[in-house]
C-alpha cells in the first residue's frame, strides 16, 4: 500500500520500520525491545502498522526525516535511500555470483570484494552496513544469498525437466572433506525433439549409508522438486551392494514405489572393477598399485614431506607436482597417478633420497 511501501519493509524476522532503524528514537518509557524497530513483527495486520504509524517513536523519526529532506515530502526524501539500498543488496549478489561462478571461496572472499568495490568507488555498499553488528556480510547471510541465487538458476532447468518426456535418475555415494556421507543426484531428460541433457539435481547428507536412508532422501528430493514420477523410468547407481541388492537395495525398493523404472548399474565402475579383480591374479599388478598407493600416503600425511617434495620440484623446474591417489572405483585414477609420477618422477627421487639420507626415514628407504 502506498502509505506504507516507503518504511515498511520485512525480513525473515518479521516487519520493521526503515525509517525508525534510521534514526533510533530514545527510548523513554516501555521496553527495550521495541515493536518494528528492534524485534520485527510478524502479525501481518493493518490495525498494527497504523497503531505504529501514530506512536512517538515513529512521529519522532518523521520529523528528523522532514528535517534532513529541506522541504520535501517525506516519501520524496526517503526514496533515495530505498534505491541507494536496493542497489547495495543487488551489488552483493552481483559480487557473490562473481565468486561462485569463478569457483573461489565465498565465505572468505566476499568481504574483501564489498571492501574492494568501495575502494573503487561504489559508495552504495555502505547501506549494507546496518549496525556494527549487522553488515550483510556474515556466514549465515552469504549462504542464505547462495540459496536464493540457486533457486533462481534452478527454477527455468526444473521447469524444463517437468516437461520432458521421460527421465532418470544417476545416483552416486559419496563422502566430503569432514568424511560425512553425501548423496550426489544428477538427473537426465529426454525433450519433446529427442534431446538427452544433464543436470546437477541436488546433493543431500545422509545419516548413514543403509538402503533406506538412500530411498527417503531420494524420494524426498523429487517431492521438495516437483518433478514428475509418472515420467521417472530410468535410475544409474554405481554398482555396489546397497544400491543394486536383490532384496532390499535402492534399487529394489525404488522399483516398489515406480514400476516403471529401469536400474542399470554404471557401465565404468563395472568395467573399473573387473579390471581391477583381473589385475589382482597377476601379482606384478597388485604390487605396482600398492607401491604408488603407499607413495602418495607417504607424502599426504606428512606436511614436511610435501614441503621437501615442493622444493625438490622448484629445484628442478617442475610444476603441477602432486603424487596421486590410486582409487579401485575410478578407473582414470591409476593411469592419473601413473602419467604424474613419470612426469615427476626426478623430484619424487630426489625428495625420497633427502628424506632416507637426513631423517633416516625407513619407508622412504624402502619406497
Amino acid at each position: 500500500m502506498p502509505q506504507f511501501k516507503n518504511w515498511l519493509y520485512l525480513t525473515q524476522h518479521g516487519m520493521l520500520c526503515r525509517i525508525c532503524r534510521q534514526h533510533k528514537p530514545p527510548i523513554k518509557k516501555g521496553p527495550l525491545k521495541r515493536a518494528f524497530i528492534e524485534v520485527g513483527i510478524l502479525v501481518f495486520r493493518k490495525d498494527y502498522i497504523e497503531r505504529h504509524i501514530s506512536s512517538e517513536p515513529h512521529q519522532y523519526s518523521v520529523k528528523h526525516q522532514v528535517s534532513l529532506a529541506s522541504g520535501y515530502s517525506v516519501m520524496q526524501a526517503f526514496e533515495p535511500t530505498v534505491i541507494m539500498e536496493h542497489e547495495a543488496v543487488i551489488g552483493g549478489f552481483k559480487c557473490l555470483y562473481w565468486l561462485v561462478k569463478n569457483e573461489m571461496a565465498h565465505h572468505t572472499n566476499y568481504p574483501k570484494l564489498l571492501s574492494l568495490a568501495q575502494l573503487l568507488g561504489c559508495d552504495y555498499f555502505e547501506k549494507l552496513k546496518v549496525d556494527q553488528r549487522n553488515n550483510y556480510q556474515s556466514h549465515r547471510i552469504v549462504d542464505e544469498m547462495l540459496e536464493i541465487l540457486a533457486e533462481i538458476v534452478e527454477s527455468p532447468i526444473l521447469e524444463e525437466i517437468r516437461s520432458s518426456q521421460a527421465i532418470s535418475l544417476e545416483v552416486d555415494e559419496t563422502t566430503d572433506v569432514s568424511l560425512n556421507r553425501q548423496l550426489d543426484l544428477h538427473v537426465r531428460h529426454l525433450d519433446k525433439e529427442g534431446y538427452v541433457f544433464n543436470h546437477f539435481l541436488d546433493l543431500v547428507t545422509l545419516e548413514d549409508g543403509k538402503a533406506d536412508s538412500v530411498v527417503a532422501a531420494i524420494k524426498s528430493v523429487l517431492q521438495k522438486k516437483d518433478l514428475p514420477v509418472d515420467r521417472l523410468y530410468g535410475l544409474g547407481t554405481d554398482g555396489a551392494a546397497v544400491m543394486t541388492g536383490r532384496l532390499n537395495g535402492v534399487a529394489k525398493q525404488l522399483t516398489d514405489s515406480f514400476p516403471k523404472l529401469v536400474s542399470v548399474a554404471c557401465a565404468a565402475h563395472r568395467l573399473a572393477l573387473a579390471c581391477k579383480d583381473a589385475s589382482n591374479a597377476v601379482r606384478y599388478m597388485a604390487n605396482f598399485r600398492n607401491h604408488l598407493q603407499e607413495l602418495h600416503l607417504f607424502f599426504r600425511n606428512s606436511a614436511n614431506r610435501s614441503a621437501t617434495l615442493s622444493a625438490a620440484a622448484t629445484t628442478l623446474g617442475l610444476n603441477d607436482l602432486k603424487v596421486k591417489e590410486v582409487k579401485d572405483t575410478r578407473w582414470l585414477s591409476q593411469h592419473l597417478a601413473v602419467q604424474n609420477l613419470q612426469r615427476n618422477l626426478p623430484a619424487v627421487l630426489a625428495a625420497l633420497a633427502e628424506e632416507a639420507s637426513t631423517r633416516k626415514c625407513p619407508v622412504a628407504k624402502g619406497l
